[in-house]
């Protein structure tokens, strides 16, 4: 008699074992969303910070010009990501 966790084991074990000549299904990774996410939103920061340069907001420490510098850190950050993560990458 078998139990069910036998039934579980043979199950996934035949579903999982794939023709070796079926197409392989292209995954994409939540890695890629992230770093085209950040690459975006980089590359809209970085427009407001050179602005800000000329026009300062009415904040703490304006000269820090956090804008412009977080738009460049997350430009960077989501360059690598999505090119790392890329769809199609092997």
């Amino acid at each position: 008699m078998s139990g069910p966790t036998e039934h579980l084991h043979s199950h996934t074990a035949t579903s999982a074992a794939a023709p070796p000549d079926a197409p392989r299904k292209m995954q994409l990774s939540i890695w890629f969303f992230v770093g085209a996410l950040c690459l975006v939103y980089g590359l809209v920061l970085i427009p407001v910070g050179i602005y800000q340069l000329s026009h300062p907001p009415n904040v703490v420490l304006p000269e820090l010009h956090v804008t412009l510098w977080w738009g460049i850190g997350m430009t960077i950050f989501g360059a690598f990501y999505a090119i790392r993560f890329r769809p199609g990458k092997v």
